[in-house]
């Protein structure tokens, strides 16, 4: 049940922004970059992840890759907006003390929109670097082979 109500906020956001969506995930090429923001059910209770990914677009050839092919990846609690009561939400928990439709607009606020508003202007390297200094903490994956170009001063 949580993670259907996940889906409608997440979806409810990200679709007018124009990401499609692919079963648990919603993509987009914009300018020079891909962009996929995914549900990740956790293994061992209700919670679940919102993982992020960024790959230049010219990897996502068919306009589909997976959040675990991108080069850069992280988690929203990376994000430095999204607040701990909001990533509290994500336990799965929250469903057993909110009604579906307040959990649902407590994830669209607290959850979804700040996510959007942290990835939806990112169309090139410069902005995603932009990103990665300013309103995302340390704990990202950034594969080698755009690593230096992430990193580099200047």
């Amino acid at each position: 049940m949580f993670n259907s109500i996940l889906l409608k906020a997440l979806n409810e956001v990200f679709k007018p922004l124009g990401f499609r969506k692919k079963s648990a995930n919603w993509y987009r090429v914009s300018g020079d970059l891909y962009c996929v923001v995914g549900v990740q059910e956790s293994r061992w209770d209700e919670s679940c992840y919102v993982n992020v990914g960024f790959a230049p677009a010219v990897n996502a050839k068919a306009g589909w890759l997976p959040e675990s092919k991108c080069l850069v990846r992280f988690r929203v609690d990376a994000i430095t907006s999204i607040s701990r009561e909001g990533l509290d939400l994500l336990s799965g928990q929250a469903a057993e003390t909110s009604g579906q439709d307040d959990l649902r607009v407590d994830l669209v606020e607290k959850i979804a929109t700040p996510v959007a508003q942290a990835v939806n202007p990112i169309e090139s390297i410069e902005d995603l670097k932009s990103l990665l200094k300013t309103s995302v903490s340390d704990q990202v994956f950034i594969h080698r082979e755009i690593r230096v170009e992430l990193l580099e001063e200047g």
